[in-house]
């Protein structure tokens, strides 16, 4: 099975490496973890705001109105200390005018911010900008004002149609490191196919230029013929290799304003599906199948219908080869997965249609289309991660970003949360609930020790199904002993008095900077009368 190519995350050499705008990035990047998908608290927009419009007039000096830089002040919280923002920090990037007072730019340039400000040569401030929605795992957002100045000066730019051909010369723009007027490259395009794009391991249509693409490019335009044919989003690192850029193609954007349109932003949808290729001469033998058949051999798919070793013939209508490719525009080689990726749920076909060969037998059978937002190991990419707060412990549904900073230690611990490491199938409303933060230093719990990520097994013998389920069952509870168990192995219990916990409770919270003893999304439960 293909595998796409990785996103660098946590210092990580020979890898591609996001576009972090400014100097200060560099000292930071090496331990900033890519930060999900889901719609930032947004406000929806009407198709007609979010659609490209028609071109300007030809040349280069109107492209280059368009094209604007980005500074925001971003203030993160850790998911180790979910009630606290951290101490702001100043980024930039780039981004480029699509319809009138509307500004594409990557997810990375604007998650988790306070202030977004807009200026270009046209602009005598900067202009203050709203986040309209994001989507961390496209790597895309988009940004508007209402200014009547901003969208007068600044023409917006249509977007490229199809995907462009290798070969094709492109001019990248935006506001790199190194100075402060708009900066123009150019190159060529020296491959398209679909690979990881997004923040995890979220797969697209993805561009790969020699244009030099440096810090603070995130964002901005490639043109091709006057259009948008891309936006920048990384780069190899140059220990690596020179001039490896990586664009994200126009149709992942058309994509992701048409999810902005209907008001929900899914992502990519996936098929939790393995397979191998069909390439092997004992393997077609032992399978008994024709020398004009192709496909891929499937190992496994979790919740079905597709069994080992069915062979996989055409996906949502286009023919697999032995390689497990597809091809697609008349004569490009790309992974299979496109086929799935590239598939959007509508009312007339809401499931993937897998051609397969069963016992040498031919049948069609229907998989559900859904995106890895929904999964139970979910994201929180705005940083608003649930929490709750209890005595000296602190839980939180276990998600992305809490996996990411405590290394997945569960895996080796003989969690349950392994299975569901790679499973991107709908939650159907299953959470694993997780201890979010070393224990609060507190009388009452001395001699234990926690560890972040740990996952809760009972209280004191109750099961839960998610994380709202839990608060409820601890706001409910009238027992003396309020007992913990978890599910990792060698990870002890923890008892406590209840009437402890409540005694301890404002004290923890004065001393450790806590205002409230749990977040919003929660409090109607927590806080009830």
């Amino acid at each position: 099975m293909a595998t796409a190519a990785r996103v660098a995350r946590d210092g990580e050499s020979g890898s591609t490496v996001k576009m972090r705008p400014t100097l200060l990035t560099l000292t930071i990047l090496a331990c900033t973890l890519n930060l999900a998908a889901q719609t930032a608290p947004t406000q929806n927009a009407p198709a007609s705001q979010v659609e490209a419009s028609k071109p300007p007039e030809n040349g280069d000096a109107l492209l280059r109105k368009s094209v604007v830089k980005i500074s925001v002040t971003q203030e993160t919280r850790s998911p180790l200390t979910p009630w606290k923002r951290e101490s702001p920090e100043k980024f930039g990037g780039s981004g480029v005018v699509i319809a009138p007072g509307r500004v594409l730019t990557n997810a990375h340039v604007v998650e988790q911010v306070s202030e977004i400000l807009v200026e270009s040569p046209q602009t005598a401030l900067p202009i203050s900008f709203e986040l309209v929605a994001i989507d961390p795992s496209r790597d895309l957002a988009l940004l508007s004002t209402t200014d009547a100045e901003f969208i007068k000066n600044h023409p917006p730019i249509p977007l490229f149609d199809g995907l462009p051909k290798e070969g094709t010369r492109v001019t990248v723009m935006g506001y790199p490191m190194g100075g402060e007027a708009l900066s123009t490259t150019s190159g060529v395009i020296s491959r398209i196919e679909w690979a990881e794009i997004g923040r995890g391991e979220e797969d697209g249509m993805r561009v790969q230029v020699d244009a030099a693409i440096n810090f603070g490019n995130s964002g901005g335009p490639a043109f091709v013929d006057g259009k948008v044919a891309g936006l920048a989003f990384s780069g190899m690192d140059n220990a690596v290799s020179d001039n490896i850029s990586y664009l994200l193609a126009t149709e992942e954007v058309k994509r992701f304003l048409d999810e902005v349109a209907a008001g929900t932003i899914d992502g990519n949808t996936v098929a939790n599906l393995s397979t191998q290729t069909l390439e092997n001469p004992a393997l077609r033998a032992k399978l008994g199948v024709a020398s004009d058949v192709t496909g891929v051999v499937v190992i496994g798919q979790k919740g079905g219908p597709l069994q080992a070793w069915d062979i996989i013939t055409k996906v949502n209508g286009q023919t697999v080869d032995n390689k497990g490719q597809i091809t697609i525009e008349e004569d490009r080689k790309v992974v299979m997965d496109c086929a799935i990726g590239r598939f959007v749920p509508s009312d007339a076909a809401k499931d993937h249609t897998i051609d397969i060969l069963r016992d040498g037998k031919p049948m069609t059978v229907a998989i559900p289309a859904y995106s890895r937002i929904h999964r139970v190991i979910g994201s929180y990419p705005d940083g608003n991660y649930p929490y709750l707060m209890y005595g000296p412990l602190v839980f939180s549904p276990l998600h992305d970003e809490l996996l990411r900073n405590t290394g997945a230690w569960m895996v080796f611990a003989e969690s349950p949360v392994g299975a569901y490491f790679s499973d991107d199938r709908p939650s159907n409303g299953k959470q694993f609930v997780a201890v979010t933060s070393p224990l609060l230093s507190s009388p009452i719990g001395r001699g234990y020790e926690v560890m972040p990520g740990q996952t809760l097994k009972s209280v004191n013998g109750k099961t839960f199904a998610n994380f709202r389920e839990f608060v409820q069952g601890l706001r409910n509870l009238t027992d003396e002993f309020v007992v913990f168990e978890f599910n990792e192995s060698n990870v002890e219990a923890i008892v406590l008095k209840r009437s402890e916990i409540e005694a301890a409770t404002e004290k923890l919270m004065d001393s450790n900077g806590i205002r409230r003893q749990c977040s919003k999304d929660v409090r109607d439960v927590w806080e009830k009368e």
